[in-house]
């Protein structure tokens, strides 16, 4: 049975831990700009410190940014009259003023991602008849490896720091189809064949991954970008429901020449 406060509640205990933050500040009306940290229990996506990284459940905002970006934030942020709603700092104005202090250190934004977490139980799903599935564990999930088809369901390579850890494909014939899988950070990620899309493959492997997740005992999350449209529907058709919003920077490349 999915609880989805507990869900909530155990996730904003993680994101309190890698933005150095409370746990409640994420739903605080306000903005908490906090000094980075890293310590053990973190997601890990980098092994440097974040230099600028912000979350907004659609409440609170919290920033983790190097000390070197606190006076700027603080003054920015503490424009009450522009961020009456402190989710307002995602508006691509307020981005861009962001993103102009950030290059002044080399630094630039990512995109931002768009996380959901189960909000009701995954329906059950009659897999099309023309595919059949395939379950792969922490071990056979190699055998998908150099995996450049399916980018958003698997790691490119053997990743030590995120192993995939489980996947379902759907296969036509000796092809796959699509591909749901998730590392050991439990997040659920879904790629679907161009020509396969319209058969509900993408919303049948995600929940029965999900299922087989929660059978584990662990708590999935979903993730994707701002016009991924096709794989919001996966995630919302599945049982999720927007959650947070993050947004990252990072290095800029020197430019050659």
């Amino acid at each position: 049975m999915i609880d989805k406060a507990k869900c909530f509640t155990e996730t904003m205990r993680q994101l309190a831990l890698e933005y150095n933050a409370k746990p409640e500040d994420f739903t605080a009306n306000q903005v908490t700009v906090t000094t980075p940290a890293k310590p053990d229990g973190v997601r890990l996506y980098s092994h440097e410190l974040p230099f600028f990284q912000m979350a907004s459940t659609g409440s609170g905002v919290v920033i983790t940014a190097n000390e070197v970006l606190h006076p700027f934030l603080k003054e920015f942020t503490g424009d009450t009259e522009r961020f009456k709603h402190p989710y307002w700092l995602f508006e691509l104005p307020h981005l861009l003023c962001i993103e102009r202090e950030l290059n002044k250190y080399d630094y630039t934004l990512s995109s931002t991602f768009h996380m959901f977490l189960p909000g009701k139980p995954y329906k059950a799903r009659v897999m099309p008849g023309a595919f059949t599935l395939k379950w792969f564990d922490k071990t056979s999930v190699k055998t998908l490896y150099p995996n450049t088809d399916f980018p958003n369901a698997l790691s490119e390579k053997e990743n030590p720091d995120r192993p995939d850890v489980i996947a379902l494909a759907a296969y036509d014939g000796d092809e796959i189809a699509a591909l749901a899988g998730a590392s050991a950070l439990w997040q659920v990620g879904i790629d679907v064949k161009e020509r396969y899309r319209g058969h509900g493959l993408g919303t049948t492997l995600v929940s029965l991954l999900c299922d087989r997740i929660e059978a584990l005992g662990k708590t999935p999350f979903y993730g994707t970008v701002l016009a991924n449209l096709h794989s919001q529907n996966i995630a919302l058709n599945t049982g999720f429901y927007p959650a947070w919003v993050e947004i990252s920077s990072f290095k800029r490349e020197e430019t050659k020449g």
